[in-house]
């Protein structure tokens, strides 16, 4: 009986050094952070207004969940700590998604400041990933890919041709999406709560500034392109084109909107067609 004992309590020791040891392996795999990834194209899915898009980052956050809880309790607390405000650039959110998969991770593995550490960071990459996000893709990638893509469409009547261009426009957008979609859930990972301080603000100026070569030289095409039209068309209409230009110059540097200044032009580029008309 005391032999059986002794057993039965060197078989609980060894037990209990196994749990610990399968605790101690959870880990999250690339191919984890990948379902993370695809997810992430939906967060802005179930978006409103108490939270924004806590929710789709909870869902994104799935396959970390089911890779690191076990218990049905454990998994619930794991969600509710992501279910408060949150806020980002849908790409960029991908940095707070991989931190989020760092943390957590820790978390399991018995980090009890992990959860802590996790709503601080979050809270801290809210203003940043925004400002970032809208600053890179809203007022330069879009607008100066779109503005390459018509001037190149002006060039060419041909389907082909046309279909080839809009690609093109497809790529140059869609390229840095995805690339930084998962290559922010990869470095946010990777990197866990430094990520605030090692933030690649200088890679996204360089794309800024390779983008913003794109829209000026795609402006300079269709200026060229709309005076070749004008003068084909009747001398007079070209005094539109001086018009527009000066206009576009004074808005950009007193205005720095780019939708305003949109508006502007095309509300002057209205007023000469009239002018014209009369002429």
């Amino acid at each position: 009986p005391k032999e059986s004992r002794i057993s039965a309590v060197k078989q609980l020791k060894e037990n209990g050094v196994a749990d610990t040891v399968q605790k101690r392996e959870r880990k999250i795999t690339r191919m984890d952070l990948f379902r993370v990834f695809l997810r992430s194209f939906f967060i802005q899915s179930v978006w409103n207004y108490r939270s924004l898009i806590s929710i789709g980052f909870g869902v994104a956050l799935f396959p970390v969940v089911r890779r690191l809880y076990i218990e049905p309790s454990e998994r619930r607390e794991c969600l509710s700590r992501h279910l408060k405000f949150f806020n980002s650039h849908p790409y960029l959110a991908s940095y707070a998604l991989g931190v989020s998969a760092h943390l957590e991770e820790a978390s399991a593995n018995g980090d009890e400041t992990a959860c802590k550490k996790l709503e601080r960071v979050k809270t801290l990459l809210v203003g940043t990933l925004g400002a970032v996000g809208d600053s890179l893709f809203w007022y330069r990638i879009k607008p100066f890919t779109l503005i390459l893509g018509v001037s190149l469409l002006m060039l060419t009547s041909e389907p082909l041709t046309a279909a080839f261009i809009l690609v093109l426009v497809f790529l140059l957008y869609n390229v840095p999406h995805i690339f930084l979609r998962w290559k922010g859930l990869v470095d946010g990972y990777d990197k866990g709560p430094k990520i605030i301080s090692e933030f690649p603000i200088e890679r996204f100026r360089k794309v800024g500034a390779f983008y913003r070569f794109i829209g000026i030289s795609g402006f300079i095409l269709f200026l060229v392109l709309l005076m070749r039209t004008l003068l084909e068309e009747n001398m007079v209409h070209a005094t539109v084109l001086p018009v527009l230009t000066l206009g576009s110059i004074l808005a950009h540097v007193y205005i720095r909107n780019f939708y305003l200044t949109v508006s502007l032009i095309m509300l002057l580029a209205i007023a000469a067609g009239f002018v014209n008309l009369t002429l």
